[in-house]
């Protein structure tokens, strides 16, 4: 078992409370885990950063209160009462921006966030989520962006706000350039932040679904009471699996969410079809690893088949190990990109899957280091018919940058020398 790797005590009760309902086993097990001498601090540190504080919360208030230090359930009552009321506040102004989209005729879906939060588990409390992704055509962006101006909202911003961000880099460049796959508004009076996309991940990741045919299979939540429609429950399993997958399985909510949405809707789910499509996309070795990770770690129960095919694929066992042996160990580093393409390239179907990565990714890598952003606007304002001036104002900047840290670097060292 996957779980058994992932090391203390602590770890394991975190393993165990981090789902929407327990059974028997999982409540059995919690309480031989408290009756152990545990690390509260760490504990509940660990399931804030893995985004899974409300989960451990809810399960030890619902099972074995009594045998929790009172300072620490004190503690993670008051971190769960602020995601209560930080989720309701996001879902209220998810409803209005629905509500706004619609007015003007314009489709968006929203997802994960407060949508995740209600389809998935049920209930908006028990996911963490500090921001609101909404899917919108590519056509309409500029003008969503728009809209959202003239609701107050900022372009840009997100560093250094307090918020819980899903997984976002908050240097975006304007889409006027197509570079990114989405981009990032603020409303800093309310603290919302939006982040519009029109790709589920980035181009050379091989994979999207933006188009006309999955936009027809969109099923309705209810947010507080409005009907808001996103993807079904097929589509967003085959989108936790690669958003998981292209961030490395790094949160265990992630998990939790692939997890949650097997024991919410797995019944509904057509298992053949989805595995026949995730492999005609190149994606079925991320589903199956997603799929292996929920059962292995949060004991996700998947049909007999499924379970059998995922289990076969050794690379998918090879790679959940990597996982979890690395879920809760401490890293000081951010990761490489040698690193990240390597994992990349394992849970790639196949070779010509991986060919057309590594074409692509190095596309992109080309494409923005030559692309403008926000500090070579800033540098050099220009009207929009003029924005191409950018492309050549770029390398200017960059040489001067380059340039003046490379001869700091060259100063410190010398400085450092004449001081030994």
């Amino acid at each position: 078992m996957l779980s058994r790797q992932t090391g203390s005590a602590e770890n394991e009760l975190l393993l165990c409370c981090a789902r929407a309902h327990l059974d028997a086993e999982m409540l059995d097990r919690i309480k031989i885990l408290l009756g152990r001498r545990l690390d509260w601090e760490y504990l509940i540190d660990t399931s804030l950063t893995h985004g899974v504080m409300p989960l451990l919360y809810s399960s030890l208030q619902k099972s074995f209160p009594q045998a929790v230090p009172k300072a620490s359930l004190d503690r993670l009552k008051n971190h769960f009462r602020g995601n209560v009321q930080r989720s309701f506040s996001l879902a209220a102004e998810l409803r209005k921006l629905v509500e706004l989209f619609d007015s003007h005729g314009i489709r968006a879906i929203p997802f994960k966030g407060p949508v995740l939060a209600a389809s998935v588990y049920g209930d908006l409390s028990l996911r963490q989520f500090g921001d609101l992704d909404i899917l919108v055509n590519k056509q309409n962006i500029l003008s969503v962006g728009e809209l959202l101006v003239s609701q107050g909202y900022k372009r840009g911003g997100g560093e250094g706000d307090g918020m819980d961000h899903d997984d976002h880099d908050d240097d975006h460049d304007d889409v006027a350039y197509l570079g990114p796959n989405y981009y990032v508004f603020t409303q800093p009076e309310r603290g919302v932040r939006i982040d519009l996309q029109w790709r589920i991940t980035d181009k050379y990741f091989s994979f999207s679904l933006d188009n006309e045919r999955l936009w027809k299979r969109l099923a309705p939540v209810s947010i507080g009471g409005k009907s808001v429609l996103t993807f079904a429950p097929m589509d967003l399993l085959l989108i936790l699996c690669v958003h998981g997958s292209k961030h490395r399985w790094e949160k265990l909510k992630w998990v939790c969410d692939v997890a949650e949405l097997v024991r919410a809707h797995g019944q509904q789910i057509d298992w053949t079809k989805i595995q026949q499509e995730a492999s005609s996309m190149g994606v079925g070795r991320m589903l199956g690893l997603g799929l292996f990770l929920a059962h292995e770690l949060l004991g996700a129960r998947l049909p007999g088949e499924v379970a059998k095919r995922v289990e076969s694929d050794r690379r998918v066992r090879s790679v959940a190990r990597q996982i979890s042996e690395k879920l809760f160990a401490p890293s000081d580093k951010p990761t490489g990109d040698f690193q990240r393409v390597a994992f990349y390239l394992k849970v790639k179907d196949r070779w010509k899957h991986r060919w057309r990565f590594r074409i692509r990714y190095v596309s992109q890598f080309v494409h923005k280091a030559i692309t403008p952003n926000s500090k070579d606007r800033a540098g050099l304002p220009l009207p929009a018919p003029f924005f191409f001036l950018h492309y050549f104002f770029r390398p200017l900047r960059l040489a001067l940058e380059y340039g003046r840290l490379g001869l700091a670097r060259i100063g410190k060292r010398g400085g450092s020398a004449r001081g030994s």
